[in-house]
């Protein structure tokens, strides 16, 4: 008795199971979401303070094509909006430094209606991202953690 089966004998060749897993694979892929899908992801830590981490945060955002902002000081809250490769990227990137409790919140798909905003900017004070996120009408992912307050 063989352990693997013999391909020739049950009439099929080769290239037809490799066809056949190819239209599989292909249909499956047009079920997923594009690769272009707007994606965006909000960290937090203990603090960000350090200008080496605010210079890479600027630098990845320039070159990954990401739209965000970081509050530095206590708390530290990273907001980035990009195409899902570049926002997947941008929060490996920052995972991979050393920090001090970094919570990944989400890393979601998300809507480009509100988005209209370019570049990469800081803030000193929670009342400022609170703002932000206001105006990008995403002000709800904050306020449900507890950063700042939903009233004005």
């Amino acid at each position: 008795m063989h352990l693997l089966p013999k391909l020739h004998e049950d009439g099929h060749s080769i290239d037809t199971g490799l066809s056949e897993s190819m239209d599989i694979l292909e249909h499956q892929s047009t079920n997923r979401l594009p690769e272009t899908a707007d994606y965006h992801a909000l960290l937090t830590s203990h603090h960000l303070v350090s200008p080496t981490k605010r210079r890479s945060l600027q630098r990845w955002s320039s070159e990954l094509s990401i739209s965000g902002f970081a509050k530095v000081g206590y708390p530290g809250v990273i907001y980035a909006h990009g195409s899902q490769e570049n926002v997947e990227e941008f929060v490996a990137n920052v995972k991979s430094m050393q920090w001090l409790a970094l919570k990944v919140r989400f890393v979601e798909p998300t809507d480009l209606a509100n988005e209209d905003h370019k570049g990469w900017s800081e803030f000193q004070k929670v009342g400022e991202v609170v703002e932000e996120m206001r105006r990008r009408g995403k002000d709800k992912y904050i306020t449900e953690m507890g950063i700042g307050s939903s009233v004005l």
